[in-house]
């Protein structure tokens, strides 16, 4: 923002004309006065600059895995204990729960690899309410892995806490490095 300013400056200064004359005629002094007024529109306009109290965005994103098999029974949090990326700090490897800084529409992805005999039901949840469902149903393989992925864009609040957990509330074992969660802020 300041560099608009610095620039606006910069052009009228250069625009401003040489005043070449007689400094009793009137016209000399007329255009003087304009320029002096010009002037002191810009440094008001600068100063105005400096002082700007804009929102500025800040970048919200973050990704997060499964750092070690884990075994989920009921409707607990599952928490992505291995940060990969976490800007904005708004992602608690502790609690498995993200907190909206601000206010926004956010982008979230979930992905689930689970075991084989094994279905599991990942819901992404705000405030404690389902939003979107995921299955991912393994219950016919026999040492075959099975992935789902799940993605949703949702107006937040700041202070609202997403997070994933079962949504059937039964026993899932998540596998490392392949059962991931993440989310941006997109607007």
């Amino acid at each position: 923002m300041q560099s608009t300013g610095t620039c606006s400056l910069v052009l009228l200064l250069a625009a401003l004309s040489v005043a070449h004359g007689d400094c009793n005629n009137s016209l000399t002094t007329s255009l003087i006065r304009n320029q002096l007024s010009s002037l002191e529109k810009a440094i008001n306009m600068l100063n105005n600059v400096s002082k700007c109290t804009c929102p500025s965005k800040d970048q919200v994103v973050f990704h997060a895995e499964i750092g070690v098999s884990k075994t989920y029974q009921g409707t607990s949090v599952w928490v992505y204990d291995k940060v990969i990326t976490n800007v904005g700090n708004a992602y608690n490897p502790s609690t498995g729960k993200f907190t909206a800084p601000t206010n926004g529409i956010y982008q979230f992805n979930w992905y689930t690899l689970s075991d084989p005999k094994v279905t599991s039901n990942p819901g992404l949840f705000v405030n404690g309410q389902i939003k979107a469902h995921q299955a991912a149903n393994n219950q016919g393989g026999v040492n075959q892995w099975l992935t789902a992925g799940s993605s949703m864009a949702l107006p937040l609040k700041k202070g609202d806490v997403v997070c994933i957990m079962d949504v059937i509330g039964g026993t899932v074992k998540l596998l490392s490095q392949w059962t991931a969660f993440g989310g941006v802020l997109i607007n």
